[in-house]
């Protein structure tokens, strides 16, 4: 149990006075988005945590400043869970509570603590694929002694040290979460056309999830700063595993296969 909140109830969650929030290594996702972001600049997550793994963190917000509403009114965005700040709303709330914090702050959202991380510079024979049961499926053999790594887990971070160029400088970690997997298999399965999308503003790249990952579309919004207005050459689904599996088709003598 990584929090105590004794008599504490469904949604009043956020509001039950729970005891501070933990900093510990980890990676989260909301429960119903249609964008998201993999592409992480930290290691860790902030939040009420009831064990190592689940579907009822609350999360902290993660809010930055995104441009402006049409109505010229200042916009912020929220990392964590994918939504702008800045309605008359989200004003009101925060004047009430003293806190800037989106709507979805009290939200449970899935969480995997003390993932698996894996480095793709010191392993060869990189086999990574989402089995039938929903796992992510890495085998690999150690560069030093040929030992066999083999990891069936729900979520993977790819440490992007070993990925230069790859992604934005400042992206340490490459998250693969269910929903982000679920996503390729369904876009796969349907057919139609994969890329990544990088925001015109920050760098990061695009997921598309839900129903926006079986729509191909030119305009993405950025799950890292909120930019609403990257366009790809033509209409796509974006996800960064298609960016990963193509830098491991790059790769033979590293990856047997990358989904």
């Amino acid at each position: 149990m990584l929090w105590a909140d004794d008599g504490w109830q469904g949604g009043s969650r956020a509001e039950a006075g729970l005891a501070a929030p933990l900093t510990l290594p980890g990676m989260c996702w909301p429960l119903q988005a249609s964008t998201g972001h993999l592409a992480a600049t930290t290691e860790h997550i902030t939040g009420h945590f009831r064990a190592g793994a689940g579907m009822d963190a609350i999360v902290a917000c993660d809010v930055h400043p995104a441009g402006k509403f049409r109505n010229g009114a200042a916009r912020h965005w929220c990392r964590t869970h994918q939504c702008y700040w800045g309605t008359q709303a989200d004003v009101a709330a925060r004047q009430a509570s003293g806190q800037l914090r989106c709507r979805l702050h009290a939200s449970p959202m899935g969480y995997v603590l003390y993932p698996e991380r894996f480095d793709p510079a010191r392993h060869h024979d990189i086999c990574l694929r989402a089995g039938a049961d929903g796992l992510l499926q890495l085998r690999a053999r150690a560069d030093d002694g040929g030992a066999l790594l083999a990891r069936d887990v729900p979520v993977l971070a790819i440490d992007c040290r070993a990925l230069p160029g790859l992604f934005a400088p400042d992206v340490v970690q490459l998250n693969i979460t269910p929903p982000a997997a679920q996503a390729w298999l369904a876009a796969l399965r349907a057919g139609v056309p994969l890329g990544c999308s990088d925001c015109a503003r920050c760098g990061h790249p695009h997921l598309d999830l839900g129903d926006f990952a079986l729509a191909p579309h030119r305009r993405h919004t950025c799950g890292q700063c909120g930019h609403d207005a990257s366009y790809s050459a033509t209409a796509i689904v974006s996800t960064p595993l298609w960016r990963l599996r193509d830098f491991a088709r790059r790769q033979p003598r590293r990856f047997a296969q990358c989904f």
